[in-house]
Protein backbone atom coordinates (compact mmCIF):
# COMPACT_ATOMS: atom_id res chain seq x y z
CA UNK A 1 0.00 0.00 0.00
CA UNK A 2 1.47 3.22 -1.15
CA UNK A 3 2.71 5.67 2.00
CA UNK A 4 1.08 9.06 2.90
CA UNK A 5 3.52 10.90 0.56
CA UNK A 6 3.42 8.93 -2.33
CA UNK A 7 0.83 11.18 -4.06
CA UNK A 8 2.64 14.10 -3.15
CA UNK A 9 5.84 12.52 -4.91
CA UNK A 10 4.42 11.14 -8.23
CA UNK A 11 2.96 14.54 -8.87
CA UNK A 12 6.40 16.66 -7.98
CA UNK A 13 8.84 13.90 -9.35
CA UNK A 14 12.52 14.71 -9.02
CA UNK A 15 14.09 18.03 -8.40
CA UNK A 16 12.76 21.82 -7.25
CA UNK A 17 9.14 21.61 -8.31
CA UNK A 18 6.29 23.81 -7.53
CA UNK A 19 2.37 22.59 -7.48
CA UNK A 20 -0.38 25.19 -7.87
CA UNK A 21 1.35 28.41 -6.50
CA UNK A 22 -1.29 31.36 -5.80
CA UNK A 23 0.96 34.63 -4.37
CA UNK A 24 -1.57 37.55 -4.30
CA UNK A 25 -0.48 41.19 -3.61
CA UNK A 26 -3.81 43.48 -2.15
CA UNK A 27 -5.71 40.75 -3.71
CA UNK A 28 -4.04 40.57 -7.23
CA UNK A 29 -2.47 37.52 -7.66
CA UNK A 30 1.00 37.52 -9.16
CA UNK A 31 1.03 33.78 -9.41
CA UNK A 32 -2.05 32.17 -10.27
CA UNK A 33 -1.36 28.09 -9.65
CA UNK A 34 2.09 27.61 -11.22
CA UNK A 35 3.75 24.49 -12.00
CA UNK A 36 7.45 23.91 -12.49
CA UNK A 37 10.16 21.72 -11.81
CA UNK A 38 13.96 22.29 -12.36
CA UNK A 39 15.30 18.62 -12.51
CA UNK A 40 19.13 18.47 -11.60
CA UNK A 41 21.71 18.60 -14.38
CA UNK A 42 18.97 20.93 -16.28
CA UNK A 43 18.24 24.02 -17.53
CA UNK A 44 14.65 25.47 -17.23
CA UNK A 45 14.60 28.99 -18.87
CA UNK A 46 11.47 31.36 -17.69
CA UNK A 47 10.51 33.70 -19.79
CA UNK A 48 7.48 36.56 -19.77
CA UNK A 49 6.93 39.91 -20.14
CA UNK A 50 6.96 42.82 -17.23
CA UNK A 51 4.91 41.70 -14.28
CA UNK A 52 4.24 38.35 -15.24
CA UNK A 53 5.01 36.59 -12.11
CA UNK A 54 8.83 35.28 -13.26
CA UNK A 55 10.47 37.22 -10.51
CA UNK A 56 7.67 36.29 -7.97
CA UNK A 57 8.45 32.31 -8.49
CA UNK A 58 11.95 33.16 -7.83
CA UNK A 59 11.48 34.60 -4.37
CA UNK A 60 9.19 31.68 -3.63
CA UNK A 61 11.44 28.96 -4.33
CA UNK A 62 14.27 30.85 -2.82
CA UNK A 63 12.58 31.63 0.72
CA UNK A 64 11.85 35.27 -0.01
CA UNK A 65 8.60 35.10 -0.57
CA UNK A 66 5.79 32.86 1.05
CA UNK A 67 3.01 31.23 -1.19
CA UNK A 68 -0.64 31.89 -0.24
CA UNK A 69 -1.13 28.79 -1.54
CA UNK A 70 0.32 25.71 -3.09
CA UNK A 71 3.05 23.24 -2.78
CA UNK A 72 6.74 23.45 -2.81
CA UNK A 73 9.35 20.17 -3.03
CA UNK A 74 12.78 18.90 -3.14
CA UNK A 75 12.65 15.23 -4.97
CA UNK A 76 8.88 14.67 -4.04
CA UNK A 77 9.33 15.66 -0.41
CA UNK A 78 7.79 19.36 0.82
CA UNK A 79 9.25 21.78 2.13
CA UNK A 80 8.28 25.22 3.62
CA UNK A 81 10.84 27.82 3.93
CA UNK A 82 10.38 30.50 7.04
CA UNK A 83 12.77 32.32 5.16
CA UNK A 84 16.01 32.79 2.59
CA UNK A 85 18.30 30.76 4.88
CA UNK A 86 15.90 27.95 5.17
CA UNK A 87 16.32 27.55 1.44
CA UNK A 88 19.99 27.67 1.28
CA UNK A 89 19.76 24.95 3.56
CA UNK A 90 18.07 23.09 1.75
CA UNK A 91 20.38 23.33 -1.79
CA UNK A 92 18.85 26.62 -3.27
CA UNK A 93 21.28 29.33 -4.09
CA UNK A 94 19.70 32.56 -5.73
CA UNK A 95 21.75 35.16 -7.59
CA UNK A 96 19.73 38.37 -8.46
CA UNK A 97 19.85 40.97 -11.00
CA UNK A 98 20.30 43.29 -7.90
CA UNK A 99 23.84 41.70 -6.88
CA UNK A 100 23.93 40.83 -3.00
CA UNK A 101 27.42 40.83 -2.37
CA UNK A 102 28.61 43.83 0.36
CA UNK A 103 30.87 45.99 -1.56
CA UNK A 104 32.77 47.47 1.66
CA UNK A 105 33.79 43.57 2.93
CA UNK A 106 36.57 40.96 1.48
CA UNK A 107 35.96 38.69 -0.99
CA UNK A 108 36.54 36.60 1.80
CA UNK A 109 34.77 37.68 4.12
CA UNK A 110 31.60 37.75 1.68
CA UNK A 111 32.73 33.66 0.93
CA UNK A 112 31.83 33.21 4.61
CA UNK A 113 29.05 35.78 5.56
CA UNK A 114 26.94 33.93 8.31
CA UNK A 115 29.43 31.18 9.12
CA UNK A 116 32.62 31.83 9.50
CA UNK A 117 35.23 29.36 10.52
CA UNK A 118 36.67 29.82 14.26
CA UNK A 119 38.85 27.72 16.97
CA UNK A 120 38.14 28.79 20.45
CA UNK A 121 35.96 31.96 19.62
CA UNK A 122 38.64 33.21 17.20
CA UNK A 123 38.55 33.67 13.29
CA UNK A 124 40.59 31.35 11.54
CA UNK A 125 41.52 33.62 8.98
CA UNK A 126 43.94 31.43 7.07
CA UNK A 127 41.59 28.82 6.94
CA UNK A 128 38.79 31.39 5.34
CA UNK A 129 40.90 32.71 3.08
CA UNK A 130 42.37 29.15 1.62
CA UNK A 131 38.50 28.34 1.58
CA UNK A 132 37.56 31.63 -0.57
CA UNK A 133 40.66 31.11 -3.18
CA UNK A 134 38.89 27.51 -3.66
CA UNK A 135 35.66 28.47 -4.22
CA UNK A 136 36.64 31.00 -6.78
CA UNK A 137 39.20 28.85 -8.62
CA UNK A 138 36.68 26.45 -8.79
CA UNK A 139 34.77 29.05 -11.48
CA UNK A 140 38.56 29.72 -12.66
CA UNK A 141 38.18 32.99 -11.63
CA UNK A 142 41.78 34.23 -10.95
CA UNK A 143 41.13 36.81 -8.44
CA UNK A 144 42.62 38.23 -4.68
CA UNK A 145 40.59 37.32 -1.86
CA UNK A 146 41.63 39.83 0.60
CA UNK A 147 40.75 43.03 -1.41
CA UNK A 148 37.07 44.30 -1.55
CA UNK A 149 34.01 43.12 -3.88
CA UNK A 150 34.26 46.64 -5.26
CA UNK A 151 37.20 46.86 -6.32
CA UNK A 152 35.97 44.50 -9.10
CA UNK A 153 34.11 44.93 -11.85
CA UNK A 154 30.03 43.98 -12.25
CA UNK A 155 30.71 40.96 -14.72
CA UNK A 156 33.35 39.66 -11.95
CA UNK A 157 31.09 40.11 -9.07
CA UNK A 158 28.30 38.71 -11.08
CA UNK A 159 30.49 35.06 -11.16
CA UNK A 160 31.99 35.72 -7.43
CA UNK A 161 28.20 35.23 -6.28
CA UNK A 162 27.72 31.90 -8.37
CA UNK A 163 30.94 30.86 -7.08
CA UNK A 164 29.76 31.68 -3.55
CA UNK A 165 26.63 29.83 -4.04
CA UNK A 166 28.24 26.33 -5.18
CA UNK A 167 30.73 27.00 -2.68
CA UNK A 168 27.45 26.61 0.01
CA UNK A 169 26.78 23.03 -1.84
CA UNK A 170 24.17 24.47 -4.00
CA UNK A 171 21.87 21.51 -5.49
CA UNK A 172 20.02 24.10 -7.40
CA UNK A 173 20.70 27.76 -8.91
CA UNK A 174 18.06 30.38 -9.53
CA UNK A 175 19.33 32.96 -11.51
CA UNK A 176 17.43 36.61 -12.02
CA UNK A 177 18.54 38.35 -15.20
CA UNK A 178 22.22 37.55 -14.92
CA UNK A 179 23.46 39.15 -18.17
CA UNK A 180 21.65 42.49 -17.86
CA UNK A 181 24.38 44.61 -16.66
CA UNK A 182 27.10 42.16 -19.24
CA UNK A 183 28.61 42.76 -22.62
CA UNK A 184 29.66 40.89 -25.57
CA UNK A 185 31.91 37.77 -24.27
CA UNK A 186 31.10 38.72 -20.62
CA UNK A 187 27.41 37.04 -21.95
CA UNK A 188 29.10 34.13 -23.81
CA UNK A 189 31.50 33.58 -20.48
CA UNK A 190 28.52 33.39 -18.22
CA UNK A 191 26.02 31.21 -20.32
CA UNK A 192 28.74 28.64 -20.80
CA UNK A 193 29.71 28.89 -16.99
CA UNK A 194 25.62 27.84 -16.83
CA UNK A 195 25.57 25.69 -19.09
CA UNK A 196 28.81 23.70 -17.76
CA UNK A 197 27.25 23.75 -13.95
CA UNK A 198 24.18 22.22 -15.36
CA UNK A 199 26.06 19.54 -17.61
CA UNK A 200 29.43 18.41 -15.67
CA UNK A 201 28.22 19.03 -12.02
CA UNK A 202 24.68 18.31 -11.94
CA UNK A 203 23.13 21.49 -10.83
CA UNK A 204 19.47 22.07 -11.83
CA UNK A 205 19.42 26.13 -12.71
CA UNK A 206 16.11 28.07 -13.21
CA UNK A 207 17.22 31.14 -15.81
CA UNK A 208 14.75 34.06 -16.05
CA UNK A 209 15.80 35.80 -19.30
CA UNK A 210 13.79 38.63 -21.38
CA UNK A 211 16.80 37.59 -23.90
CA UNK A 212 15.08 34.93 -26.06
CA UNK A 213 18.49 33.92 -28.04
CA UNK A 214 20.48 33.14 -24.47
CA UNK A 215 17.26 30.65 -23.35
CA UNK A 216 17.93 28.95 -26.69
CA UNK A 217 21.25 28.72 -26.31
CA UNK A 218 21.31 26.73 -22.83
CA UNK A 219 17.96 25.65 -21.69
CA UNK A 220 16.86 22.51 -21.69
CA UNK A 221 12.81 23.92 -20.90
CA UNK A 222 10.83 26.44 -21.42
CA UNK A 223 7.95 27.99 -19.05
CA UNK A 224 6.39 31.20 -20.49
CA UNK A 225 4.46 32.89 -17.59
CA UNK A 226 1.65 35.34 -18.77
CA UNK A 227 -0.31 37.10 -16.22
CA UNK A 228 0.68 34.72 -13.34
CA UNK A 229 0.14 31.47 -15.66
CA UNK A 230 2.55 29.16 -17.21
CA UNK A 231 0.89 29.33 -20.38
CA UNK A 232 3.70 27.04 -21.83
CA UNK A 233 6.01 24.24 -20.18
CA UNK A 234 7.67 22.04 -22.64
CA UNK A 235 11.19 20.99 -23.78
CA UNK A 236 13.05 24.21 -25.47
CA UNK A 237 13.46 22.11 -28.94
CA UNK A 238 9.99 21.50 -29.28
CA UNK A 239 8.48 25.36 -28.97
CA UNK A 240 8.93 27.24 -31.79
CA UNK A 241 10.46 31.25 -31.47
CA UNK A 242 7.39 32.65 -32.74
CA UNK A 243 5.14 30.52 -30.51
CA UNK A 244 6.98 31.79 -27.38
CA UNK A 245 6.68 35.76 -28.55
CA UNK A 246 2.84 35.21 -29.21
CA UNK A 247 2.66 33.35 -25.88
CA UNK A 248 4.30 36.02 -23.99
CA UNK A 249 2.20 38.75 -25.87
CA UNK A 250 -1.48 37.32 -25.26
CA UNK A 251 -4.32 38.03 -26.68
CA UNK A 252 -5.28 41.40 -28.08
CA UNK A 253 -8.92 40.43 -27.65
CA UNK A 254 -8.52 40.74 -24.09
CA UNK A 255 -7.08 44.39 -23.97
CA UNK A 256 -8.65 46.95 -23.39
CA UNK A 257 -10.43 49.31 -26.21
CA UNK A 258 -10.67 52.56 -24.39
CA UNK A 259 -7.81 54.04 -26.71
CA UNK A 260 -8.79 51.80 -30.24
CA UNK A 261 -11.04 55.01 -31.70
CA UNK A 262 -9.24 57.74 -29.73
CA UNK A 263 -7.94 60.76 -32.41
CA UNK A 264 -3.92 60.34 -32.99
CA UNK A 265 -2.23 63.70 -31.99
CA UNK A 266 0.32 64.51 -35.46
CA UNK A 267 2.98 66.83 -34.09
CA UNK A 268 2.36 70.30 -36.13
CA UNK A 269 6.03 71.70 -34.20
CA UNK A 270 9.46 70.83 -34.54
CA UNK A 271 10.92 68.45 -32.43
CA UNK A 272 12.34 69.79 -28.89
CA UNK A 273 14.74 66.29 -28.62
CA UNK A 274 15.97 64.49 -31.55
CA UNK A 275 18.53 61.44 -31.01
CA UNK A 276 20.06 59.50 -34.16
CA UNK A 277 22.26 56.33 -33.63
CA UNK A 278 23.15 57.58 -30.04
CA UNK A 279 25.57 55.31 -28.09
CA UNK A 280 26.72 54.82 -24.93
CA UNK A 281 29.22 52.10 -22.92
CA UNK A 282 25.14 50.27 -22.36
CA UNK A 283 23.23 51.86 -25.27
CA UNK A 284 24.05 50.07 -29.08
CA UNK A 285 21.78 52.84 -31.68
CA UNK A 286 19.54 54.49 -30.48
CA UNK A 287 17.30 57.05 -32.35
CA UNK A 288 13.97 58.99 -31.45
CA UNK A 289 12.11 61.80 -31.95
CA UNK A 290 9.90 64.16 -28.95
CA UNK A 291 7.59 66.86 -29.38
CA UNK A 292 6.42 69.73 -27.14
CA UNK A 293 2.94 68.99 -25.90
CA UNK A 294 3.74 65.34 -26.18
CA UNK A 295 3.88 62.50 -24.17
CA UNK A 296 6.76 60.07 -25.62
CA UNK A 297 6.70 56.52 -24.44
CA UNK A 298 9.76 54.28 -23.57
CA UNK A 299 8.70 50.83 -23.52
CA UNK A 300 10.84 47.37 -23.12
CA UNK A 301 12.05 45.40 -21.32
CA UNK A 302 14.06 45.24 -18.33
CA UNK A 303 17.74 45.97 -19.36
CA UNK A 304 16.68 47.23 -23.23
CA UNK A 305 17.91 50.48 -22.54
CA UNK A 306 15.24 52.93 -21.77
CA UNK A 307 16.57 54.02 -18.47
CA UNK A 308 19.85 54.35 -19.92
CA UNK A 309 18.95 56.84 -22.74
CA UNK A 310 17.53 58.93 -19.82
CA UNK A 311 20.52 58.79 -18.69
CA UNK A 312 22.71 59.82 -21.83
CA UNK A 313 20.36 62.80 -22.09
CA UNK A 314 20.94 64.26 -18.95
CA UNK A 315 24.52 63.42 -18.99
CA UNK A 316 25.01 60.92 -16.58
CA UNK A 317 26.36 58.42 -19.23
CA UNK A 318 28.95 59.65 -21.69
CA UNK A 319 28.08 59.29 -25.72
CA UNK A 320 30.03 57.12 -27.12
CA UNK A 321 28.83 57.79 -30.96
CA UNK A 322 25.72 59.20 -32.67
CA UNK A 323 24.23 62.78 -32.15
CA UNK A 324 21.80 64.72 -30.17
CA UNK A 325 19.59 67.80 -30.62
CA UNK A 326 17.51 69.73 -27.73
CA UNK A 327 15.43 72.24 -29.79
CA UNK A 328 16.96 72.08 -32.92
CA UNK A 329 20.56 72.95 -31.51
CA UNK A 330 23.41 70.23 -31.63
CA UNK A 331 23.50 69.01 -27.54
CA UNK A 332 26.44 67.18 -25.84
CA UNK A 333 25.37 66.64 -22.52
CA UNK A 334 28.30 66.42 -19.67
CA UNK A 335 26.32 66.34 -16.38
CA UNK A 336 22.96 67.08 -15.07
CA UNK A 337 23.81 70.27 -13.90
CA UNK A 338 24.19 71.61 -17.17
CA UNK A 339 21.09 69.69 -18.74
CA UNK A 340 19.07 71.50 -16.01
CA UNK A 341 19.84 74.96 -17.54
CA UNK A 342 19.05 73.95 -20.30
CA UNK A 343 15.71 72.66 -19.96
CA UNK A 344 15.40 68.81 -18.58
CA UNK A 345 14.62 67.85 -15.56
CA UNK A 346 14.47 64.06 -13.98
CA UNK A 347 12.40 61.95 -11.75
CA UNK A 348 14.16 59.11 -10.83
CA UNK A 349 12.87 55.70 -10.43
CA UNK A 350 14.36 55.35 -6.97
CA UNK A 351 12.82 58.35 -5.34
CA UNK A 352 13.25 57.25 -1.04
CA UNK A 353 17.09 56.73 -2.61
CA UNK A 354 18.03 59.27 -4.39
CA UNK A 355 14.22 61.35 -5.33
CA UNK A 356 13.71 62.92 -1.48
CA UNK A 357 15.66 63.86 1.58
CA UNK A 358 13.51 61.71 3.89
CA UNK A 359 13.53 63.72 6.86
CA UNK A 360 13.31 66.93 5.47
CA UNK A 361 9.34 68.30 5.03
CA UNK A 362 8.18 68.36 1.40
CA UNK A 363 8.58 72.11 0.95
CA UNK A 364 12.24 72.09 1.65
CA UNK A 365 12.36 68.88 -0.69
CA UNK A 366 10.83 71.15 -3.27
CA UNK A 367 12.78 74.26 -2.70
CA UNK A 368 16.60 72.87 -2.40
CA UNK A 369 17.30 72.14 -6.60
CA UNK A 370 16.85 75.83 -6.81
CA UNK A 371 17.07 78.13 -3.28
CA UNK A 372 19.53 79.86 -5.35
CA UNK A 373 16.67 81.42 -7.13
CA UNK A 374 15.89 82.97 -3.99
CA UNK A 375 18.92 84.33 -2.52
CA UNK A 376 20.09 88.46 -2.63
CA UNK A 377 24.15 89.50 -2.09
CA UNK A 378 24.25 85.93 -0.51
CA UNK A 379 21.19 86.33 1.99
CA UNK A 380 18.17 83.42 1.70
CA UNK A 381 14.92 84.85 1.46
CA UNK A 382 13.62 81.04 2.98
CA UNK A 383 9.57 82.50 3.42
CA UNK A 384 9.68 83.51 -0.68
CA UNK A 385 11.45 79.54 -1.24
CA UNK A 386 8.59 78.13 1.28
CA UNK A 387 5.94 79.88 -0.51
CA UNK A 388 7.02 78.87 -4.32
CA UNK A 389 6.95 75.68 -2.80
CA UNK A 390 3.52 75.32 -1.16
CA UNK A 391 2.48 77.04 -4.65
CA UNK A 392 3.95 73.87 -6.74
CA UNK A 393 2.43 71.23 -3.62
CA UNK A 394 -1.00 73.24 -4.16
CA UNK A 395 -1.04 72.73 -8.02
CA UNK A 396 0.02 68.98 -7.49
CA UNK A 397 -2.67 68.39 -5.07
CA UNK A 398 -0.32 66.74 -2.22
CA UNK A 399 -1.97 65.95 0.57
CA UNK A 400 -0.25 65.53 4.19
CA UNK A 401 1.56 67.45 6.93
CA UNK A 402 3.71 69.49 4.81
CA UNK A 403 5.85 70.53 7.89
CA UNK A 404 6.76 67.14 8.79
CA UNK A 405 9.27 64.19 7.32
CA UNK A 406 8.15 63.64 3.76
CA UNK A 407 8.18 60.13 4.34
CA UNK A 408 5.48 60.29 6.71
CA UNK A 409 3.39 61.02 3.24
CA UNK A 410 1.83 58.32 1.45
CA UNK A 411 3.97 56.88 -1.77
CA UNK A 412 1.75 58.42 -3.98
CA UNK A 413 2.24 61.70 -2.50
CA UNK A 414 5.98 61.15 -1.86
CA UNK A 415 6.27 60.86 -5.94
CA UNK A 416 3.94 64.62 -6.28
CA UNK A 417 6.22 65.61 -4.13
CA UNK A 418 9.72 64.52 -6.80
CA UNK A 419 7.20 65.51 -9.32
CA UNK A 420 6.78 69.22 -7.86
CA UNK A 421 10.53 69.49 -7.14
CA UNK A 422 11.20 68.82 -10.58
CA UNK A 423 8.62 71.20 -11.83
CA UNK A 424 10.61 73.92 -9.69
CA UNK A 425 13.10 74.06 -12.12
CA UNK A 426 11.10 75.33 -15.19
CA UNK A 427 11.77 72.48 -17.22
CA UNK A 428 11.35 72.41 -20.99
CA UNK A 429 11.56 68.31 -21.21
CA UNK A 430 10.27 66.21 -18.36
CA UNK A 431 11.99 62.88 -18.38
CA UNK A 432 10.02 60.29 -15.99
CA UNK A 433 11.29 56.94 -14.78
CA UNK A 434 8.80 54.53 -13.56
CA UNK A 435 7.01 57.50 -11.68
CA UNK A 436 4.21 55.57 -10.38
CA UNK A 437 6.36 52.42 -9.10
CA UNK A 438 4.84 51.87 -5.92
CA UNK A 439 2.15 53.95 -6.12
CA UNK A 440 -1.40 52.49 -5.10
CA UNK A 441 -4.12 53.14 -7.88
CA UNK A 442 -6.10 55.86 -6.94
CA UNK A 443 -2.88 58.02 -6.70
CA UNK A 444 -1.81 56.15 -9.42
CA UNK A 445 -4.58 57.48 -11.54
CA UNK A 446 -4.61 61.13 -10.21
CA UNK A 447 -0.80 61.09 -11.50
CA UNK A 448 -1.18 60.19 -14.47
CA UNK A 449 -3.61 62.83 -15.31
CA UNK A 450 -0.84 65.44 -14.13
CA UNK A 451 1.30 64.29 -16.30
CA UNK A 452 -0.99 64.64 -19.21
CA UNK A 453 -2.37 68.28 -17.98
CA UNK A 454 1.46 68.97 -17.91
CA UNK A 455 1.73 67.79 -21.46
CA UNK A 456 -1.28 69.64 -22.12
CA UNK A 457 -1.66 72.78 -21.19
CA UNK A 458 2.09 73.64 -20.05
CA UNK A 459 3.58 72.31 -23.84
CA UNK A 460 6.19 70.19 -21.92
CA UNK A 461 8.00 67.69 -23.37
CA UNK A 462 7.56 64.35 -21.21
CA UNK A 463 9.41 61.18 -21.61
CA UNK A 464 7.46 58.57 -19.90
CA UNK A 465 10.13 55.08 -19.18
CA UNK A 466 7.74 52.63 -17.79
CA UNK A 467 7.36 48.70 -17.18
CA UNK A 468 3.25 49.10 -17.21
CA UNK A 469 2.00 48.46 -20.74
CA UNK A 470 -1.57 50.11 -19.59
CA UNK A 471 0.42 53.08 -17.84
CA UNK A 472 2.15 53.42 -21.62
CA UNK A 473 -1.93 53.41 -23.25
CA UNK A 474 -3.48 55.71 -20.54
CA UNK A 475 -1.02 58.32 -20.74
CA UNK A 476 1.57 58.69 -23.83
CA UNK A 477 0.61 59.95 -27.37
CA UNK A 478 3.48 57.83 -29.21
CA UNK A 479 6.33 54.93 -28.03
CA UNK A 480 9.18 53.92 -28.65
CA UNK A 481 10.38 50.47 -28.43
CA UNK A 482 14.03 49.90 -26.80
CA UNK A 483 15.37 46.07 -27.56
CA UNK A 484 18.65 45.36 -25.65
CA UNK A 485 20.28 49.02 -26.44
CA UNK A 486 18.95 49.72 -29.75
CA UNK A 487 15.70 51.99 -30.49
CA UNK A 488 15.25 52.40 -34.52
CA UNK A 489 13.41 55.31 -34.27
CA UNK A 490 9.52 54.32 -35.04
CA UNK A 491 6.81 56.44 -32.98
CA UNK A 492 4.11 53.92 -32.63
CA UNK A 493 0.80 55.92 -32.26
CA UNK A 494 -1.01 55.11 -28.80
CA UNK A 495 -4.24 55.22 -30.36
CA UNK A 496 -5.31 51.43 -31.03
CA UNK A 497 -2.41 49.83 -29.96
CA UNK A 498 -3.28 47.33 -27.36
CA UNK A 499 -1.11 45.23 -24.44
CA UNK A 500 -0.37 42.33 -26.83
CA UNK A 501 1.00 44.99 -29.49
CA UNK A 502 3.48 46.58 -26.96
CA UNK A 503 4.83 43.20 -25.38
CA UNK A 504 4.74 41.76 -29.32
CA UNK A 505 6.78 45.21 -30.30
CA UNK A 506 9.08 44.45 -26.97
CA UNK A 507 9.84 41.02 -28.18
CA UNK A 508 10.41 40.66 -31.34
CA UNK A 509 13.93 40.51 -33.76
CA UNK A 510 15.66 38.72 -30.98
CA UNK A 511 19.05 36.84 -32.27
CA UNK A 512 19.26 33.59 -33.09
CA UNK A 513 21.96 33.09 -31.32
CA UNK A 514 24.19 29.81 -31.41
CA UNK A 515 24.59 26.61 -29.16
CA UNK A 516 26.78 26.38 -26.72
CA UNK A 517 27.36 22.53 -25.87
Amino acid sequence: MAGPGSELKAAHGAGLSVRGIIKRYAGVPALDGVDATIRPGQILGLVGHNGAGKSTLIKVLSGAVRPDEGTIAIDGRRVSFSGPADAIKAGIATVYQELSLLENLTVTQNVHLGHELTAHGTLRREAMRTRAEAAMERLSLKVDVTRTVASYPVAVRQLMEIAIAIDRQARFLLLDEPTTSLEGEQINDLLALVKSLATKQGIGVGFISHKLDELYRISDRVVALVDGKASIDGPVDSVPRAQLVAAIAGSAEADPARKKNAPVRTPTTAPSIAARHVATPTLEDVSLTAYPGQVLGLYGLIGSGRTEFLRALLGLDPLTGGKLELFGQPYRPTNPAKAAKLGLAYVTEERKASGIVAQLDPRYNVALPILGRFAKAGILNLKNALTNSDQLLDQLRVLGNRKAPVMGLSGGNQQKVVLARALGQNPKVLALDEPTKGVDNGDKVENHRIIRRLAETSGLTVLLVSSEEEEILDVADAVSVFQAGHCDGTRLPVAGLTVADLRQAAWAGEGTGEDIT
